[in-house]
């Protein structure tokens, strides 16, 4: 009988291919978790030894930990959520490189477009980016002339701050917040505002925000109250101001904010006088707004001589702050010229008012200067 020697071969043979299969989608299986993405800088850096781990709005962390902003990402392919990342990416990519670009050279008017339309987003995250956002917005109101819309934006940034203690928060560009830490009063703008209805729109932003936070900065409060006076209701009358604070610092905007409340009523009486004798020592951030409600206070005396010091103390705003805090000087500047032309100096008014014009163009109160072709028409008077 003869033997088929092939046979044993021909058996085993699908074996060892079933075997082979088997063996290589396993490999295949275990090597494709580990496979890298692709990823393209701006800057054309491509990342091919790295994977995404996680993404979302406020940043992409790789595997070894390291973080990338959506601004510093051309284009991507990664393993996983490919159709969400590059959403997110289009959404925020380029608006987010925008506003990087702008806060280092400094472009804060151009940059308040691209800071806008991320603003809903990032107002509530807690994150570099979010920073960057809100940061962003602040700033670009205050340079579009949007002081009283900036109070909410600055207030965020300020918990934000507040949040991380000592580590500073890496921004674009030279320019950092000035702002006290203890009680949040802002260094960059003073809170007094001329556009009723901008208060009126930013005090229910600034309102929402308080009843949003457990424990807003002690300043925050302050800040509502001017909102409130700028704001077409309710009237001054009815608004107390809290003197609950025991930080000098707000201790003495709250000694202001008494004083306003007088003028605006009509009836300078004990604040003006404790605010005088405390005068010398109230935080030059400050003075330039205490100088101005002291002069209005002044001016409703039917005392001659205590009308000259008034007009005295508008006019020492432009003449020592001018550069720091030039929206106070201006409105100091248009009610002395107001003053003026009431009196019947029309040379004085006329004077003030060109000042005004040149010196401030940019200013709310040359603004409502501009379309007067009758140097005599009296110009609006402030809140």
């Amino acid at each position: 009988m003869s033997v088929d020697l092939l046979r044993p071969n021909m058996i085993t043979q699908p074996r060892i291919v079933l075997w082979i299969v088997l063996l290589s989608s396993y490999l295949l299986w275990r090597s494709g978790p580990t496979v890298a993405d692709q990823i393209v800088l701006r800057d054309l850096t491509i990342l091919t030894d790295r994977r995404v781990e996680k993404f979302n709005e406020d940043d992409i962390r790789l595997d070894n930990g390291q973080r990338l902003g959506w601004d510093q990402i051309e284009k991507a392919q990664i393993a996983a959520e490919q159709a969400r990342f590059n959403q997110l990416l289009s959404e925020l990519g380029t608006p987010l490189y925008r506003i990087r670009q702008r806060l280092k050279v400094g472009d804060y008017p151009a940059l308040l477009r691209h800071a806008e339309t991320l603003y809903p987003r990032y107002a509530t995250r807690r994150s570099k980016t979010a920073y960057m956002v809100v940061q962003a917005v602040m700033w670009g109101r205050l340079a579009a002339g949007q002081r009283a819309l900036a109070v909410e934006p600055y207030l965020r940034c300020y918990e934000l701050l507040r949040g991380v203690g000592d580590q500073p928060i890496p921004l674009p560009g030279k320019r950092r917040l000035r702002f006290d830490v203890e009680t949040g009063i802002c260094q960059e703008f003073l809170p007094l505002w001329f556009d009723r209805a901008a208060a009126t729109s930013a005090l229910k932003q600034v309102t929402t925000l308080i009843e949003m936070t457990t424990t807003p900065c002690p300043a925050a409060r302050l800040y509502q109250t001017t909102l409130e006076f700028a704001s077409a209701t309710p009237t001054a009358e009815s608004l107390p101001v809290n003197t609950a604070s025991k930080l000098p610092l707000a201790r003495q905007l709250t000694s202001i904010l008494q004083v306003q409340r007088e003028v605006l009523i009509g009836q300078p009486g004990t604040a003006t006088l404790n605010l005088e004798d405390a005068l010398s020592r109230v935080d030059s951030s400050l003075r330039p707004l205490a100088f101005y409600w002291l002069g209005r206070s002044h001016l409703l005396a039917k005392d001659p001589s205590q009308q000259r010091q008034g007009l005295l103390l508008l006019l020492k705003i432009p003449a020592l702050h001018h550069q720091t805090f030039p929206n106070i000087a201006a409105a100091g500047l248009a009610h002395a010229a107001q003053t003026l032309h009431d009196a019947g100096d029309q040379r004085g008014s006329a004077a003030l008012q060109r000042e005004l014009s040149t010196r401030y163009s940019g200013s709310w109160h040359a603004r409502q200067q501009a379309p007067r072709t009758n140097v005599d028409k009296p110009i609006e008077k402030s809140q």
